[in-house]
């Protein structure tokens, strides 16, 4: 399955695509650290033009997540 990490304002997203192209979306939690479906974001990544969504490495993505479940106390 082939993965895309983006931020969206301050909120980490992933997509992941599935078998036949299929495409989800999940959005990081902020009071549980775990990441959800949420398809909303896929709207708001290529379809604002407010520029607050953008994709990122794989690497900045995990280091981003991580500073922010530190800082939250979360696991």
């Amino acid at each position: 399955m082939k993965k895309k990490y983006y931020v969206y304002g301050e909120r980490p997203i992933f997509s992941e695509e599935k078998p036949k192209g299929i495409v989800r979306y999940y959005a990081f939690q902020w009071n549980t650290g775990e990441f959800e479906e949420d398809i909303r974001y896929r709207l708001k990544l290529f379809h604002d033009t407010s520029g607050e969504g953008k994709e990122i490495t794989k690497e900045e993505f995990d280091t981003y997540v991580k500073e922010i479940k530190d800082r939250k106390g979360l696991k």
